[in-house]
């Protein structure tokens, strides 16, 4: 199961260093950091860089919540498990879905292209093929779309790497 880590803003990649040191094996599947892909301008030329997907979080993978929260105690950064009252939820199944749809095997969400028909998006190519429904909006110039998720307990818009290639 998926669980979600809030974690100091700008420290994601230092905790989960820090969680792989401190964290036995045994009750740590996998620790990541979803990440998109979009298309910036500098130095003349467009370059495609990663961005993380949800700031301030750290998504782990385990079987073993309980005893994964234990070791946790260990690791010096901040960290607090999602939850709710007093038990931890994991990423529910309709939201794993969609994370699982749009991230490849290396976590990462990457550039779709599509073209725009009157008020409406086609996507051609990429992740968010099919996913239509789901954008809320679309920003050309840094070449994001926002995506309407249900993640932690509420709605939020994501951006994701969007190339629209025109208008018809």
């Amino acid at each position: 199961m998926w669980y979600v880590m809030q974690v100091r803003t700008g420290r994601e990649g230092e905790t989960i260093s820090m969680i792989r040191q401190y964290v036995a094996d045994s009750s740590l599947g996998e620790c990541f950091l979803p990440r998109y892909e979009q298309k910036k301008k500098y130095a003349g030329a467009w370059h495609i860089v990663q961005a993380l997907l949800f700031p301030g979080y750290v998504f782990v993978e385990t079987k073993e919540i309980e005893k994964f929260y234990m070791e946790l105690k260990h690791v010096p950064e901040l960290t607090k498990l999602l939850g709710t009252g007093e038990k931890w939820t994991s990423v529910i199944d309709e939201d794993l879905r969609v994370l699982e749809r749009l991230l490849n095997e290396d976590r990462l969400v990457a550039m779709s292209t599509g073209y725009i028909e009157g008020d409406r998006v086609t996507i051609i190519d990429g992740p968010l093929e099919g996913l239509e429904t789901v954008i809320r909006k679309i920003d050309r110039h840094k070449r994001t779309a926002l995506v309407e998720m249900h993640m932690f307990g509420r709605v939020q818009e994501v951006a994701v790497g969007l190339e629209v290639v025109g208008r018809v």
